[in-house]
């Protein structure tokens, strides 16, 4: 059942200048019980205009209920306490699959598409001990690290959530559909921001990351290079005041001097300066970066990021990438 007022914020999303930003005011005026952005939308708008976007958000309903989906919104019950926290969280998230797990205690693992065979083991070692150690462990579905992050966890028989940077009506990568349908038939879920049938864009992925980061308590990075984009996610998590662990690499990685480990080792190096060009974040930030070298420390780890208290982030608001 799609509420009334997800209804109307999925409505708002189609009138003309009406983005990310005034949809979060909206939502953030009505949970404080004021109507002033509402009485705006309605000066600003003819009704002609207003009755085309309700019935553009009707055929988006009718779509989710095709495909035996859901759409939330911030003003629903059901969506998740972590996101509702960061300031410039999604307004509406279209869902597929089991939805309590957005109240759940997740983590994310996250790294470079094309990861040596070294992290690969990493990344499937990391995955499995904290999915059984009660972690919902949310990734973004991609090649590479991705894919080991959500394999493992269902192999672990624990839940996993998939973020996407496109509408739910598709899968990318393509060889990931079965990947997809197990994650749902095995009690996951998939979400995304973004519309059905809307037009995908290179920066939606960079936008799908901030997700990740907010979702989670911590973001695990176990392998990227100087440019990769998992550091877009590495970025969001610190701006979120999250955990941020970043894991140690093999000794053989390390002699052949991968690419794909450079931005680890350079975090790694617990040099602020580095640390704060790299991920251009403020050398206060870059304190809750955690180092992960063995998994004799995971343990411990976890206990840190069991601290974490969700606050309201300070970050401004704006429609720019992070």
């Amino acid at each position: 059942m799609i509420s009334n007022d997800t209804k109307t914020l999925l409505a708002y999303s189609f009138l003309k200048g009406i983005g990310r930003k005034f949809l979060t005011e909206i939502s953030i005026a009505k949970e404080n019980n004021s109507s002033e952005p509402l009485s705006h939308i309605e000066k600003r708008f003819s009704e002609t205009e207003l009755n085309d976007a309700y019935l553009k958000a009707e055929d988006q309903i009718s779509i989710a209920h095709s495909f035996g989906h859901n759409i939330i919104s911030r003003l629903d019950e059901s969506y998740p306490d972590s996101l509702r926290d960061t300031i410039d969280a999604p307004a509406i998230l279209f869902c597929n699959g089991n939805i309590n797990l957005l109240k759940s205690q997740s983590i994310s693992i996250i790294g470079t598409r094309e990861p040596t065979s070294d992290g690969l083991k990493i990344a499937a070692r990391i995955t499995s001990w904290f999915s059984r150690n009660g972690w919902t462990i949310t990734s973004g579905l991609a090649n590479g690290v991705d894919t080991i992050a959500h394999q493992y966890c269902l192999k672990s028989n624990g839940y996993t959530i998939a973020i996407l940077a496109h509408g739910l009506e598709k899968v990318y990568p393509a060889s990931n559909k079965e990947l997809a349908k197990d994650i749902v038939k095995k009690n996951g879920l998939i979400i995304s921001e973004y519309r059905y049938n809307s037009f995908v864009a290179k920066s939606n992925f960079v936008e799908r990351d901030r997700i990740q980061a907010g979702l989670s308590k911590a973001v695990f990075l176990v392998q990227s290079d100087i440019k990769g984009g998992s550091l877009h996610a590495s970025r969001a998590a610190l701006n979120y005041n999250r955990l941020l662990i970043v894991v140690g690499q093999s000794d053989k990685d390390k002699e052949n001097n991968e690419p794909k480990i450079q931005a680890n080792l350079a975090l790694l190096s617990l040099n602020k300066k580095i640390q704060t060009d790299l991920l251009k974040v403020s050398s206060q930030q870059t304190n809750n970066i955690i180092p992960l070298m063995s998994k004799d420390n995971y343990e411990s780890v976890n206990n840190k990021i069991k601290g974490v208290i969700f606050n309201r982030c300070n970050m401004t608001i704006n429609n720019k990438l992070l």
